[in-house]
């Protein structure tokens, strides 16, 4: 009897226990559905502690992944990977973790497990794309030196904008005592605060924004107006201070405007198209003010929020304009920043990245956005970057990482021009070996000269190039023919060296005739074909590169035919050769013509001896020669 008692009395024990377990994991998954996922990980992290469930574990470590603890996330991925209940969502969660730990290798076998199952996953074959080309986010390191700001008594900081001589931010605080807090992220509500440098260049105190601009809950990131007065902000959703909250648990954002009144932030209005349905947030105004970008996941997006445009329209905005797949992903675009250049900056983290948000560029043109280009190492790195703003000297600016502790911090930057250096050999046509005494000169195309050197021993030179030019690089020696080689730096936006390649100088020997190659003539005719337009342009370089020198042209033929005819037809072949050099703008005095005929005959194919075609086409053939030279 006894014994029965102690087994009945374990039985309702261990009911018990299940029921606390099974209603602990209820209220675990409505905060986790709710997105309230501080909450979640309290339930959850009790539950683990008394026994395994699997999809409490999976939840837990989504719910770290989501509130950005990265190193607890990936604790908890590490066995909740390989769980049933685990799937694509998890999958790219866990890809995503290995890239910011710049472990793409892993990353990879994630991903295409998500492609496994489902071929077409947008952000999964780009993301793979990225892990397979690390390397060309670094192909140039020096554009941009990052220096992090050291703004005290904060745990994230970001959303920074330049106003008034300073800085405008948001911010939130680790929470003390009992203190309200984030569902989210468990810590203090954002607020936007105010701060700007004394004279030694340090971050003085921030202020925080004062009227009714912050208020219980999130406000921030914001932009202002040219004027300082009107204030375009982001705020949680909520009405006399309680939160409207009536989309599946969500806490949504809208934008807000407010007016500057006697220093204080007043008159706060809801933009046109906010909705209680969905959020919109992260606004920014184009130079002529004219212009609201922003952020949502209003239906008829891409993915999850989209980048927006707003055009004002007398005292209110348009319906907003989705911008369209160039620039939006089946990912989060946003922190959009519109610089007065036209150029449109936004962070993402489903284009091409080094992993978690990068900052990418785009520009208008031609009626469409062009494809958004990566800013690159070291601005982006293989954590979040995002909240690009120039100031307004264009030459420095601010971002925010979390590169250095896995908060948001905002990063100094100055923005270095690209590099660019031309570099050669000269050497010998003849011997092969370097030229030295050889006289460089680097010149603009038009003619102005910029910089000259003279070759030693070894045959080489080296020149910094300006930036958006086009420049010539021409070599000299006396008894050499001279050459050039031009290069472009348009349009370049990373540092590069050009090699200055097939710069061999031949001797210059009076009355050596030159062959020059493939120049051919139809049967019977003496008109310049297109083909061989391309080797008399050649040498129409060749005589702006040796202006000193005079040459003859001479055409010459093979032995058939008769020899009256074949000195008639030469005459004219080389008379039609020198007329086209002469359209290209060589002085006629330069330049004469002469035909040959079959006088000159490079091998033993004369009048009665059987030829190949080939040894009677060396025949026909065109030269200059160097007649004499001017001073």
């Amino acid at each position: 009897m006894k014994m029965r008692l102690n087994i009945l009395y374990f039985l309702v024990v261990a009911l018990l226990m299940t029921s606390c377990s099974n209603t602990r994991l209820k209220k675990a998954n409505r905060e986790y559905d709710h997105k309230h996922y501080q909450k979640a990980i309290v339930h959850y992290n009790k539950i683990l502690a008394n026994k395994r469930v699997n999809i409490a574990q999976v939840n837990l470590a989504n719910s770290y992944y989501y509130t950005n603890d990265i190193v607890n996330a990936k604790h908890y991925y590490n066995d909740a990977i390989h769980f049933k209940q685990s799937g694509n969502i998890e999958y790219l969660n866990y890809a995503r973790i290995l890239m910011q730990e710049e472990n793409y290798k892993e990353a990879k076998f994630w991903l295409k497990k998500v492609l496994s199952t489902d071929s077409k996953h947008l952000e999964a074959k780009v993301l793979f794309a990225s892990c397979n080309s690390i390397n060309d986010f670094y192909r140039d390191t020096t554009l941009f030196e990052l220096k992090e700001t050291k703004i005290e008594g904060f745990k994230n900081v970001f959303g920074q904008t330049e106003y008034m001589g300073g800085v405008v931010f948001s911010a939130d605080k680790n929470v003390v005592f009992n203190s309200k807090k984030s569902s989210w992220t468990g810590n203090s509500y954002l607020d936007l605060y105010f701060t700007e440098k004394d004279e030694s260049g340090r971050w003085l105190d921030p202020e925080i924004l004062k009227g009714d601009i912050n208020g219980k809950y999130h406000e921030g990131p914001a932009d202002f107006t040219k004027d300082g007065k009107t204030a375009y902000f982001t705020r949680n959703n909520y009405k006399k201070r309680k939160l409207n909250d009536k989309s599946v648990g969500e806490n949504n954002l809208k934008i807000y405007m407010a007016k500057l009144i006697d220093g204080k932030w007043k008159n706060i209005e809801e933009l046109p198209f906010n909705s209680d349905l969905y959020s919109t947030g992260h606004p920014a105004l184009s130079e002529d003010e004219k212009k609201l970008f922003f952020i949502s996941d209003m239906p008829g997006g891409k993915g999850g929020t989209d980048l927006w445009l707003a055009l004002k329209e007398g005292d209110s905005w348009s319906k907003p304009i989705n911008m369209g797949s160039t620039i939006n992903s089946s990912g989060n675009e946003m922190f959009p920043y519109y610089h007065k250049d036209g150029s449109l900056y936004f962070s993402s983290d489903a284009h091409k990245t080094l992993g978690g948000l990068d900052v990418f560029i785009t520009s208008f043109v031609d009626g469409k956005w062009l494809t958004p280009e990566n800013l690159n190492y070291p601005l982006n790195s293989s954590k979040d970057d995002f909240g690009f703003v120039l100031a307004k000297n264009d030459s420095t600016g601010f971002i925010v990482s979390t590169r250095s502790s896995g908060n948001d911090a905002i990063f100094e930057f100055v923005k270095r021009p690209p590099k660019f250096f031309a570099f050669g050999e000269v050497t010998s046509i003849k011997s092969g070996d370097p030229l030295v005494g050889v006289k460089v000169i680097l010149s603009e195309v038009s003619g102005s000269k910029i910089e000259e050197s003279i070759t030693s021993e070894n045959g080489k030179f080296k020149f910094k190039l300006p930036l958006n030019g086009n420049f010539k690089i021409h070599v000299s020696k006396e008894g050499f023919f001279a050459t050039s080689k031009k290069i472009s730096t348009v349009g370049k936006k990373y540092s590069e060296d050009f090699e200055v390649k097939n710069l061999a100088l031949d001797e210059l020997i009076i009355e050596k005739p030159i062959v020059v190659e493939n120049i051919y003539y139809d049967y019977d005719k003496w008109l310049i074909r297109e083909d061989a337009k391309p080797p008399l342009d050649n040498l129409v370089q060749v005589m702006e590169d040796n202006p000193k020198i005079v040459i003859e042209l001479s055409s010459h033929t093979d032995s058939r035919a008769s020899g009256r005819y074949n000195l008639v037809l030469s005459d004219k072949r080389a008379h039609a050769a020198v007329e086209y050099i002469v359209s290209k703008g060589i002085n006629h005095a330069r330049i004469s013509s002469k035909g040959y005929g079959e006088k000159h005959l490079i091998n033993e194919c004369k009048n009665g001896v059987e030829c190949s075609e080939e040894k009677h086409q060396n025949n026909r053939r065109t030269e200059f020669k160097v007649t004499k030279l001017i001073d």
